[in-house]
């Protein structure tokens, strides 16, 4: 089963282009892993300066593994000054059921 990690984050006004930079030259550290399934950053349509950022993992503990190295915590200082808040959600993915159009 695909452990999920969803995280919404706040950027400070203005900070957008470089927070998106700042997330894409990072974003190798993350899909390196070895237990990273692929990633997602995706910017907010209702809420100006909101992006939600969506990781698949193989497992919860593998995920936690990674979120506690020294290689994460380095990538989120990167993001740091460009953010206001943030919060983490984490599920099981049920069930993967691609569109019409995904084929």
């Amino acid at each position: 089963m695909t452990f999920r990690v969803l995280l919404r984050m706040e950027v400070r006004p203005g900070a957008g282009e470089n927070f998106e930079k700042a997330w894409h030259e990072g974003a190798g550290v993350i899909t390196g892993q070895r237990a990273n399934l692929g990633q997602w950053l995706c910017r907010g349509e209702d809420e100006p300066g909101v992006y939600h950022i969506i990781s698949d993992w193989t497992d919860e503990k593998s995920f936690r593994e990674y979120e506690h190295s020294p290689e994460h915590l380095a990538h989120r200082q990167t993001l740091h000054p460009y953010r206001l808040r943030g919060t983490m959600a984490t599920a099981t993915v049920l069930a993967d059921l691609p569109g019409a159009a995904a084929s």
